[in-house]
């Protein structure tokens, strides 16, 4: 059977989420906070706030969770190139183009 561009997207997907389920479950910080935000979502449902007052909350939430996972991308990003850079220092990837430029 032919993988379509799809079927392969969606592998790669689930492959990934079983990996974010597994570091949630084995990585001992990974764990502590998730049980900590649990906590805190209770108490922040429970807190008597105006719908307003809660949306900015929330969106500085979401602004502070978009920004760390961009700065995670990137951090990625430059090891992918630092390593690939190091092996083709080292000549173990010969014949390969250097990886320059901006993300």
């Amino acid at each position: 059977m032919k993988m379509t561009t799809k079927m392969i997207m969606l592998q790669n997907i689930e492959k990934m989420v079983m990996e974010q389920q597994r570091v949630d479950e084995n990585d001992s910080y990974i764990r502590q906070d998730n049980e900590d935000l649990k906590y805190l979502e209770e108490r922040y449902d429970q807190l008597q706030l105006s719908h307003t007052v809660k949306r900015v909350i929330d969106d500085y939430i979401a602004c502070l969770q978009t920004r760390d996972e961009r700065y995670s991308d990137l951090a990625y990003a430059a090891g992918i190139r630092d390593t690939i850079s190091l092996l083709q220092g080292m000549g173990m990837l010969n014949g390969t183009a250097a990886i320059s430029g901006s993300l």
